[in-house]
């Protein structure tokens, strides 16, 4: 009988969604350092478009962004059964943190946040 070896999994592919380029590259090595794959786009709309999005464990979005916002994307996840997504955004009034959840996102986050937090909930999610 020959012994079963096991073979390492690639890492989570995590998404990440910001028109703002310093945010992005900052989530992007938070992420990274983490161990995660990423992919990172600057709009929803180029994610939706492409073909990682079948990969995709994960998606961290900004909310507010030109295009589809990231509650708009949140919505069509949800509907598509796609993978969990993470909204983050300056502007979290209670009022956007309800529609994101009802959108149908596992976490919202307010920008500046510890990277703890999100580091926290990718491991939640992704174990």
């Amino acid at each position: 009988m020959t012994p079963v070896q096991n073979v390492p999994s690639s890492p989570a592919l995590i998404a990440v969604v910001d028109d703002d380029d310093d945010v992005r590259f900052s989530l992007e090595a938070l992420v990274a350092s983490m161990g995660y794959d990423v992919a990172s786009f600057a709009s929803a709309d180029l994610l939706l478009g492409s073909s990682t999005l079948k990969n995709v464990s994960c998606v961290v979005s900004d909310v507010q962004m030109p295009g589809t916002s990231g509650i708009q994307l949140a919505r069509k996840l949800q509907r598509d059964s796609g993978p969990p997504i993470i909204l983050i955004t300056a502007f979290g009034t209670r009022a956007v943190e309800e529609q994101a959840r009802e959108a149908g996102a596992t976490c919202f986050l307010r920008k500046p946040f510890p990277p703890t937090e999100l580091m926290d909930e990718l491991d939640r999610l992704l174990v």
